[in-house]
């Protein structure tokens, strides 16, 4: 049986991972392209936990053993499937007994598997260590704007053109304000969100300049990491993009109504507003708050939209906006064309 760490695993000349942990664990995380065969379902894992600790280690190894027997044929048929595909790299949680049982099954066949040493805790340490030492190769160009300006939309036609772009909302699953995540289906968790930055800085590779989108240190619940914030996006080149409050207003609602009826989004709406009803009194005044209820209540998405951003997001992100004087978006293009003639014309 050969076990490696993760960072040998990725010599390999084709890995294919195979994540044994249950769907709930696999769902919460797991390494960018593996594939999940669950060896204990959520359920029994939770039993086996429950055994090991109130019971004895005995009785839940003897428990993991009756849940497992039955289904080791179909597990080494697909393990056997896959790996005409490249070689077979298995992890569990912390490299444990999961693995460990089902590379012992495949050797009996003769069929050769690689074991992850320290199992995902070992992959997960590996990216944090990655962000921790990770330096930029070239500088950053920062698309920065008021909520609705299209920020999003621009990132995504350059790199459509195959500009180097990072979509850190994307990835993150989440838009930035308390309303950032109407519409969007799936919950993104800071492990999923990691492990998919860590994939995308590897393939981008070497670059002159990387487009992100200006953003605070959390997007959400999500943490970004150091390197794309303070000094790195400060000395970088910061793009201003500016449109009118009308033209704004359509954009978010063309994009948050894309996924969501209107009438889960006026349901969502009145819960996330309650979460910043103090805020909004207090920068916009209690009348803004009423009329802005009201609104919901009516389904007058457009003027919900048009009042939020005017009376309560607008002013606060004016200080914000003083970081980039008078100068004009067009002027801020002019500034990246002298310095990268590569840069696109918008």
């Amino acid at each position: 049986m050969e076990t490696i760490s993760f960072s040998e695993s990725l010599r390999l000349e084709n890995p294919l991972y195979i994540d044994l942990r249950t769907p709930g664990e696999f769902e919460k995380g797991s390494i960018p392209g593996a594939i999940n065969i669950p060896v204990f379902s959520d359920e029994e894992r939770k039993t086996l936990g429950w055994e090991y600790k109130n019971i004895s280690p005995k009785k839940a190894r003897i428990s993991g053993l009756q849940f497992i027997s039955p289904k080791l044929p179909e597990i080494i048929d697909k393990i056997d499937r896959i790996r005409v595909n490249g070689q077979v790299v298995l992890f569990c949680w912390r490299g444990g007994l999961r693995s460990q049982a089902i590379q012992q099954a495949g050797n009996l066949l003769d069929i050769q598997t690689y074991r992850i040493k320290g199992g995902y805790k070992e992959f997960r340490k590996y990216v944090l260590e990655f962000f921790k030492n990770y330096q930029l190769p070239g500088r950053l160009i920062t698309l920065h704007g008021l909520t609705g300006s299209g920020k999003t939309k621009i990132l995504s036609q350059l790199a459509q053109k195959n500009y180097k772009t990072l979509d850190l909302e994307k990835m993150a699953g989440h838009r930035g304000s308390v309303f950032g995540h109407l519409g969007i289906k799936k919950y993104i968790g800071q492990k999923e969100f990691d492990a998919c930055l860590w994939k995308k800085l590897v393939r981008v590779g070497e670059f002159s300049f990387l487009i992100i989108e200006g953003e605070s240190k959390r997007i959400g619940s999500i943490y970004l990491p150091d390197f794309l914030l303070g000094e790195n996006r400060d000395q970088g080149v910061n793009i201003f993009i500016s449109t009118s409050l009308e033209k704004r207003v359509e954009y978010i609602l063309e994009e948050y109504s894309r996924e969501t009826n209107l009438e889960d989004l006026a349901i969502e709406g009145q819960n996330c507003l309650q979460n910043i009803e103090k805020r909004v009194r207090a920068k916009a005044g209690n009348s803004v708050f009423v009329d802005l209820q009201a609104m919901l209540e009516k389904k007058e998405f457009f003027h919900f939209i048009l009042v939020l951003l005017r009376d309560y997001y607008d002013p606060l992100y004016s200080a914000y906006l003083k970081n980039f004087g008078n100068l004009t978006w067009k002027f801020r293009v002019m500034i990246c064309l002298k310095r990268w003639n590569k840069f696109p014309v918008f």
